[in-house]
């Protein structure tokens, strides 16, 4: 089964379990709360929005503004073909030597919502991916050193606008959909340099790539379990777009003969790539109060075709995964 089909497959089944556990208990929420309930005849009657001082009416804000802030760790899935990519006799440099692992980031949302709708703008970043190595060597024969270096960095920004509508009269779960730019940048340099008593020589390289995702997606946010503003709860979300990824490639290069600068050059070229994007995200919360809760979850994401500098910028799937801790506050 090919990748995308895969992906859709797998979103599919999400938005089903997510449909399957939210919708009943928002229905049946519902009807709770819109039961008609009876209430005895009584001589003097007090209207519900009276004031009990005044008797003036008091009147509800319709809007709620929801602001959620975190701190993420997101682990970067490996590469996936082990490329031999730099050398310098007998020192090398794979791609394998270059998977990026750890990084921290944020994820940051403002939604202003009433009864039945809601937009929402979010920011999800992560910054300090990097891999390095280092290689020296000496050759016993001859007073001869072989040097070779390589360190490979990647920085992710991605922006969203979504708009909500919640089908029930309660806010148990919310279908969206929605706009979003991903940029997904990286940057090698790496260098190898061969030393003897005669003098010294050797090159070095810079190589560089930018996804950038523009497109649009579908999704759907769900209350799992408890109530938002009351002790504990779980609520999780599933979004999945289809993207246009604009790929801008560049690589430059110089040679150094005892230090000075011989030769340089570069070449850049862009080409384009159609991405399935997918999210998928879980959340155990704690209301401390009505308004501020406390959040823990994980976090993952799914690009179905980037280019990578370290598989000579072939494209490939990536996945980004980890977790999420932060503050949710409602007003």
């Amino acid at each position: 089964m090919s990748t995308v089909k895969r992906s859709v497959f797998v979103s599919i089944v999400f938005f089903a379990l997510f449909l399957c556990v939210s919708l009943p208990s928002a229905q049946s929420a519902e009807a709770t709360g819109n039961a008609p309930v009876m209430v005895a005849s009584q001589t003097a009657t007090i209207p519900l929005t009276a004031n009990a001082v005044t008797g003036a009416a008091e009147t509800e804000c319709p809007y709620k503004l929801t602001l959620k802030t975190a701190a993420v760790f997101l682990y970067r899935e490996g590469n996936n073909k082990n490329y031999h990519l730099f050398t310098n006799d007998p020192l090398e440099v794979r791609s394998h030597d270059l998977n990026l692992g750890w990084a921290t980031g944020t994820d940051d949302s403002i939604m202003l919502q009433n009864q039945c709708y809601g937009v929402e703008l979010r920011y999800l970043g992560a910054w300090d991916w990097s891999a390095s190595k280092h290689g020296l060597y000496e050759a016993a024969a001859a007073p001869i050193i072989y040097e070779l270096y390589a360190k490979d960095k990647s920085w992710l920004n991605n922006g969203e606008l979504n708009f909500h509508w919640w089908p029930c009269a309660n806010d148990r779960y919310s279908l969206l959909m929605g706009v979003r730019f991903l940029r997904l940048s990286e940057g090698l340099n790496a260098g190898g340099f061969t030393s003897d008593p005669g003098g010294s020589e050797g090159g070095a390289e810079a190589l560089s790539t930018v996804n950038q995702l523009w497109g649009g997606q579908l999704g759907v946010e769900g209350l799992l379990f408890g109530k938002r503003d009351q002790g504990f709860s779980l609520d999780g979300i599933v979004k999945l777009g289809m993207f246009h990824n604009g790929i801008h490639n560049k690589v430059s290069g110089a040679n150094y003969v005892d230090s000075v600068l011989v030769s340089s050059g570069s070449e850049s070229w862009s080409r384009a790539k159609t991405t399935v994007l997918g999210e998928l995200g879980l959340n155990a919360n704690y209301a401390f109060t009505k308004n501020i809760a406390l959040t823990v979850g994980y976090e993952f994401l799914y690009l179905s075709a980037v280019a990578i500098v370290a598989q000579e910028y072939s494209t490939q799937s990536t996945i980004f995964q980890g977790a999420r801790a932060g503050l949710n506050i409602s007003f």
